[in-house]
């Protein structure tokens, strides 16, 4: 099945507040980002355990899993929608500087839970900041803002890792953090600076939780988002892998831990080029099917990636992974966006994202142990392994399709 791409007319960049939306995203992001890469980075340094390592990656997404669900609802139904975008900031702020003082030092359970601390608020990251995105972009321009929402990600994902890395390899793992939590205040600022549309409250909607329930219901009862919600947690559960074995597949191939920003900003650049191409082309293919191809792309570049003899080709198959994630985010984003009612359009992303980010905390953790048992290489076919899973899980989610 080929994908045509047909010019779109006009550019969703005229929109009043978009490039502001866009500017806050980005940065926040990019402090979370650098956070995976440098809080590794920084434990792998001062107790040299990859399980401990993995374990506060995945204590850093874990709470979305819980908080997502209701932080969505609350967020399509509030006046005061800012305050949970600065009480993010600030918390990811407040736990790098902790971090900086206990890690090392104080019990592993200490550092453990001022990861999941920091996670109680990132479903902002992903629900929050594409929920504005439909009540400011005119819906002919939809499908392309949603491209340059996975660019805002990708963005993030080059700067953020390659940044972390560079500035723990020559300065410290120390300074990589504090670097970190400088821009999460930046991103703070930005945030101040985004419009936020008020959600008109209706007295007849009920409670917050019946609110968070249908949301539910509608991710189980819809088959396009059953299908894309299934397939995206499985995937992302292997993706949690990512921040333990680019810095330990580094060392593998001969060259230092803080060399893994340099896979993490080369997966991103891919990811980056192809989100790039749906942002400024309309792709015919409906996004669940190139959801799917995507999907079906990063197992077999996951699996190259595991037999890589260098560096050098371990940069280049890292590359082609991310430009299919890069196209797999954006058809997602649409799939979502399509299928979800205008009132629950929040509620059904951070669900979603959470429900990936409790898996990216499950494989971060399980990848730690794997590595620390049998070796980076077998961290990363158990990746591949998890997108084959993913795509078979998601294609029997779908069922039967029915005739457009």
């Amino acid at each position: 099945m080929t994908t045509t791409l047909e010019p779109a007319v006009g550019s969703p960049w005229r929109t009043p507040g978009l490039a502001a939306l866009f500017t806050a995203s980005t940065t926040a992001r990019l402090a979370n980002e650098a956070a995976r890469v440098a809080v590794v980075l920084l434990v792998l340094a001062r107790t040299g355990s990859p399980a401990l390592a993995g374990t506060v990656v995945g204590a850093l997404a874990l709470p979305a899993l819980l908080t997502g669900p209701v932080l969505g609802a609350w967020l399509d139904r509030t006046r005061r929608r800012r305050a949970v975008f600065v009480v993010n900031q600030v918390l990811l702020l407040a736990v790098l500087v902790a971090l900086l003082a206990v890690t090392g030092r104080a019990p592993s359970y200490v550092v453990v839970l001022l990861g999941l601390v920091a996670g109680v608020t990132t479903p902002v990251l992903t629900g929050g900041f594409t929920g504005l995105i439909a009540p400011l972009v005119p819906q002919p321009f939809l499908r392309r803002a949603y491209g340059a929402e996975a660019t805002s990600y990708n963005l993030a994902g080059v700067v953020g890792p390659a940044a972390a890395g560079a500035l723990a390899a020559l300065a410290s793992p120390e300074v990589a953090v504090g670097a970190t939590a400088a821009v999460s205040f930046l991103a703070l600022l930005a945030v101040l600076r985004v419009p936020m549309p008020a959600t008109p409250v209706d007295p007849d909607r009920g409670s917050l939780s019946r609110s968070v329930l249908t949301g539910l219901r509608l991710l189980v009862t819809v088959p396009q988002l059953r299908a894309v919600t299934v397939a995206t947690t499985v995937s992302f559960t292997g993706m949690g892998a990512l921040p333990v074995v680019f810095p330990l597949l580094a060392v593998e191939v001969g060259q230092q831990a803080a060399a893994g920003g340099a896979l993490f900003s080369a997966f991103a650049l891919g990811a980056l080029a192809g989100s790039t191409v749906l942002a400024a082309r309309q792709p015919r293919t409906e996004p669940l099917r190139l959801t799917m191809l995507g999907i079906a792309g990063l197992a077999l570049a996951f699996a190259a990636v595991a037999l890589a003899p260098t560096f050098a080709s371990a940069l280049v198959l890292v590359a082609l992974a991310g430009a299919l994630e890069g196209p797999t985010l954006a058809s997602t984003l649409a799939v979502r966006a399509e299928h979800s009612p205008a009132e629950l359009q929040t509620q059904v992303v951070t669900t979603a994202a959470s429900l990936k980010f409790g898996g990216f905390a499950a494989g971060s953790a399980l990848t730690g142990l794997v590595v620390a048992s049998h070796g980076v290489r077998a961290g990363l076919l158990a990746l591949a392994a998890m997108q084959v899973l993913a795509l078979v899980l998601g294609l029997l989610a779908r069922g039967r399709r029915t005739p457009a």
